[in-house]
């Protein structure tokens, strides 16, 4: 853990991120995105490369996975289309909870505290991986990237949810694995949390301005 526990008591909501937060889904993804570039032609990436691929969104996917001598606007316009069709077959396929991450949310709601999930993965994707994967759990609010409102880092959907959940800003969680979930939670105004277990690693988020990092889901239940 990296920081200090001084917001106990002093939060009524918490934002999860999903993928690298909630759910480990980086094969499933990483099978969307290789199947997408073989269609195509392009050499494919191991599955590890996509833990700094993914975050912001299906679009910059696209991009990010494209080989670096190809991203040219025309293959790009190419692989869009391509990607989501990949995401229909592989997507929510494999995609499991993180060990202690059904419990933690359990204790977390028991203790009161409204919970929400804040994904740039395509709001369509989003629900079903919620509905399938944390099934049971009473989330407020599942949230997805839509075209009609700015991605994350962008604090628009973040602050919509909070003002749904009649919960300010300043006594909001946001947990997430990346920097562009620290960097959501700041532009917020929300408590910024760290999730070390997911796809970055502590040094990101540190760096990106977290207040509090954990290293595993079950740590969450110290904030209470």
């Amino acid at each position: 853990m990296v920081g200090p526990m001084n917001y106990s008591h002093n939060f009524s909501a918490v934002i999860f991120d999903l993928d690298g937060t909630l759910l480990y889904s980086l094969n499933e993804i990483a099978a969307a995105g290789n199947g997408a570039l073989a269609r195509l032609g392009h050499s494919i990436h191991p599955v590890d490369a996509y833990c700094h691929f993914v975050g912001a969104g299906a679009k910059k996917l696209a991009w990010r996975i494209l080989p670096e001598d190809k991203r040219t606007q025309e293959n790009y316009d190419a692989l869009v289309p391509v990607l989501l069709e990949e995401f229909e077959r592989e997507l929510n396929t494999i995609a499991y909870p993180y060990a202690g991450t059904l419990e933690v949310l359990d204790v977390l709601s028991s203790a009161g505290k409204k919970l929400a999930v804040l994904s740039n993965k395509p709001e369509e994707f989003t629900k079903v991986a919620v509905e399938k994967f944390l099934p049971g759990v009473d989330f407020f609010a599942v949230h997805g990237g839509r075209n009609d409102v700015p991605l994350k880092p962008a604090p628009d959907c973040a602050l919509k949810i909070a003002e749904s959940m009649g919960v300010a800003p300043e006594r909001t969680v946001f947990v997430g694995d990346s920097d562009v979930d620290i960097k959501t939670a700041i532009n917020a105004g929300m408590i910024p949390v760290g999730a070390a277990w997911g796809f970055r690693g502590s040094k990101e988020l540190v760096e990106a301005g977290a207040k509090i990092v954990f290293d595993s889901p079950s740590d969450l239940a110290k904030l209470l």
